[in-house]
């Protein structure tokens, strides 16, 4: 995107009244969700940079799944589906909406590997889970630096910020490809 806004926060902790900018260590761990092994992945900055890079270990087709828990733009929350992508697809669609993914805390963005059986997800919080080939994807991260530990907690209390400079990002991921939107599950709702 051409207009992106100056760098903004997805996520602070309140810290008494004061709102600090969360950093989770650049630590990931490995842990059970729904009986499935997965890693949970905290970074300081730079999320999209590290969901591509996982993603860049996988063979796909993917599919992405955009769920637009809160919108600035009147947009119809959901879960919005594409259609079976190549991987240079992925790739074009971080280039252009990577900073939105992570500055902006509207929504969670899941990459799907159907050959791979793997799932990365960025959520609202901007902690990362990836499911599929966890030796591939620790040796992944150990390359970029991200120590083994366990990452900090989501803060109890914290603020989600929603950029007006972000607006039209939203608008232009749901014209990004041709979307198949579904009902926001119950985990959705912020």
């Amino acid at each position: 995107m051409t207009n992106q806004p100056p760098v903004t926060v997805k996520i602070k902790a309140l810290i008494g009244n004061t709102p600090r900018t969360v950093e989770y260590g650049d630590i990931f761990a490995r842990e059970e969700a729904g009986g499935h092994p997965r890693l949970r992945i905290g970074l300081n900055r730079a999320q999209d940079a590290c969901v591509r890079a996982l993603a860049s270990h996988l063979t796909g087709p993917f599919q992405l799944l955009y769920v637009l828990h809160t919108t600035r733009t009147g947009a119809p929350l959901g879960r919005y589906e594409s259609p079976v992508l190549p991987p240079d697809d992925i790739d074009a669609f971080l280039d252009e909406f990577g900073r939105f993914l992570c500055e902006d805390s509207r929504h969670d963005l899941w990459i799907r590997s159907h050959n791979d059986d793997a799932t990365i997800v960025l959520d609202r919080h901007n902690l990362i889970y990836a499911y599929g080939p966890l030796e591939i994807f620790e040796a992944a991260l150990r390359s970029r630096r991200v120590a083994h530990g366990v990452p900090a907690a989501i803060p109890h209390p914290h603020v989600h910020h929603y950029h007006p400079g972000w607006d039209d990002a939203e608008r232009a991921v749901l014209n990004r490809v041709e979307w198949r939107r579904r009902p926001l599950q119950p985990s959705d709702v912020q």
